[in-house]
């Protein structure tokens, strides 16, 4: 049984070897129930990282060509050939086509925002109104993003604030409307062509938020989020609100393996309303053991103020009534 890949190629090594395995399940070369080589032997003949093959392998077993069972090896599921032929072809597809738009230094959100486009383009929901929110932080966005999605009929997209500057013709193409925050209206005004799609909002801590920030007052306090940017926000908070904390302190997830000790020298955490989009399962953890033994988290919830909210709607609803002219 030889397999084997092209370093040099486009193709990303793992889609080489997912590809190369369903062309051999659908050829009959590894009929159903065929046992092949483990990760380690693998690895080993087409001389890559176990890693890769390892990627490669939950991909098959999650497309339902493979079954890895931990200590008698790794199978061709039963019927693999029938019933994954045409998933596998669709995948690989789509494995080589985000491949190809990725070399053209698309971000992975513009590419989402061309699939949805396109989408529809296709299933003519016309009826859908396009909102792009523009932030220099990924905390604000989802914040917010996630404030807005009681609002029906509506596609909600989020795009950082140097890709928005580096490929405005994304923005225009895409959006009916175009939401950011005060602080960035100036530099979206300078790209965006057409302007009567931008809408300015203001953006706050939540009233809940605000009651549970008087709990720093004394304490030592530990901001864990995932941008400098968002810390700078919940400091700035803590002056506006005048609380006289100990000492204050950021962790930005990924920064470092010392998450669990920089929770225990603090008295009282904030971490983003989100956290959890942010951090890695173990730091996930790390903070939602602190709180179940009494540590006090508060989730900071920056939202879009009452007045601007209003106006969103109005945009959206004047847009809508403009489609049924």
């Amino acid at each position: 049984m030889v397999f084997s890949v092209d370093k040099s190629s486009t193709v990303s090594i793992y889609q080489q070897l997912v590809d190369q395995i369903v062309r051999k399940v659908q050829s009959g070369e590894l009929p159903a129930g065929k046992k092949i080589p483990t990760v380690r032997e693998m690895a080993d003949q087409i001389n890559v990282a176990r890693g890769t093959v390892k990627h490669a392998y939950e991909e098959l077993e999650r497309i339902g060509i493979l079954k890895m069972t931990r200590g008698k090896g790794t199978f061709i599921v039963e019927q693999a050939q029938q019933e994954s032929s045409a998933k596998s072809r669709a995948i690989a597809a789509i494995e080589r086509l985000l491949d190809e738009m990725e070399s053209l230094s698309f971000s992975l959100q513009e590419i989402q925002m061309f699939f949805n486009l396109k989408l529809r383009e296709r299933m003519e929901q016309d009826h859908n109104v396009c909102i792009i929110f523009i932030d220099c932080n990924p905390e604000t966005l989802a914040n917010i993003i996630h404030q807005i999605s009681v609002l029906p009929n509506i596609e909600a997209h989020k795009l950082l604030l140097p890709d928005a500057l580096k490929k405005p013709f994304v923005i225009d193409d895409f959006a009916d409307l175009i939401v950011t925050t005060s602080t960035h209206m100036n530099q979206l005004s300078g790209v965006v062509r057409n302007k009567e799609k931008l809408v300015q909002v203001v953006t706050a801590p939540s009233g809940p938020t605000v009651a549970k920030m008087a709990m720093l007052a004394g304490k030592s306090a530990g901001i864990v989020c995932a941008s400098e940017t968002y810390s700078h926000i919940i400091r700035r908070s803590m002056q506006n609100l005048e609380l006289s904390c100990r000492d204050v302190e950021t962790f930005l997830f990924g920064s470092s393996p010392h998450l669990e000790s920089f929770l225990r020298h603090k008295d009282v955490l904030i971490v983003p309303n989100d956290f959890l989009l942010f951090c890695s399962r173990a730091e996930g953890d790390f903070i939602r053991q602190a709180e179940r033994l009494g540590k006090p988290v508060i989730r900071y919830d920056y939202q879009i103020d009452g007045g601007s909210f209003l106006n969103v709607q109005e945009k959206i609803e004047s847009i809508r009534n403009e489609r049924h002219l």
